[in-house]
């Protein structure tokens, strides 16, 4: 009876154990969040600020249950994230295949690098007036720019990755015989995967930029920029206060579960110095 009573209480030991490591990892996340929500709720409380300019934490959640409750946030919260995520991806591939060419060829370099460069320069929302010129006042023009913002960024991201290759790597690999689509396969594209893994990340969120600048101008498409845009064009600051909420927490998810393990990942798998 003893044993299993003190089995019992080992057990229960290491659970709490577990349970407060969990709650300190939160905790140490999260603080500066609860920092902001905390100053946000004494400011809003004092009255320094007029309730139509900041109102309180408590209002905005309730407005935010309130647009879930009527399913018409989610819907809008689907389809940002599906146009979302298919201009990113048909970025990503755009970008890492036009970085590869124009990292392995000079003369392609020479040409195609100061143009992507320069572009970089332009901010992706001074295209939206030509996307809706070719494909029309539609989502497909949403689509478009959130590509076209993903694909600058990851083109001269998969560059830089390969002008980071070592020379050597390059030498062992033509000395051992390996050329075209397989030396790419096998040797340039796990060299600067690392590398592509910031790209990836950064290209994320050059495509939320993208994307929200232009739903907001392309009301006639479902998303979280329509709903931010009418907030605006209502008045109700607490419905853009809830739209910028749902976009934030979607920030932190995709980050935390997505990006961050992603990385962690591939430090670890190719032995990089600070994995954790």
């Amino acid at each position: 009876m003893s044993t299993a009573t003190g089995g019992g209480e080992r057990g229960a030991s290491r659970v709490a154990r577990g349970a407060g490591a969990v709650a300190l990892g939160l905790l140490r996340k999260s603080w500066f969040v609860i920092l902001i929500i905390a100053v946000w709720w004494v400011v809003s409380a004092t009255g320094v600020v007029d309730p139509y300019k900041l109102p309180a934490p408590g209002d905005v959640l309730s407005t935010l249950g309130t647009l879930f409750t009527e399913r018409a946030l989610l819907e809008d919260l689907g389809a940002t994230l599906l146009r979302l995520v298919e201009g990113w991806a048909i970025g990503v591939v755009a970008g890492v295949l036009l970085g590869l060419l124009t990292g392995g060829s000079t003369f392609l370099e020479d040409g195609i690098r100061p143009v992507i460069a320069g572009l970089q320069a332009v901010p992706t929302i001074a295209f939206l007036p030509l996307a809706i010129l070719w494909f029309g006042f539609n989502g497909t023009a949403v689509l478009a720019i959130t590509a076209f913002g993903t694909f600058k960024p990851m083109a001269l991201a998969t560059y830089g990755a390969m002008h980071q290759i070592s020379p050597t790597l390059l030498m062992a690999g033509r000395a051992l015989g390996a050329k075209g689509l397989f030396m790419q396969r096998t040797l340039i594209f796990p060299a600067i995967l690392p590398s592509l893994v910031t790209g990836l990340k950064m290209g994320w969120s050059f495509a939320w930029r993208a994307l929200m600048a232009a739903e907001i101008v392309v009301t006639g498409a479902a998303g979280l920029g329509g709903v931010l845009e009418l907030g605006r064009e209502i008045g109700a600051i607490d419905v853009v206060m809830a739209v910028i909420l749902v976009i934030l927490v979607v920030g932190i998810v995709t980050e935390q579960l997505f990006f961050t393990r992603l990385e962690r990942w591939v430090n670890r798998r190719w032995g990089l110095v600070g994995a954790r």
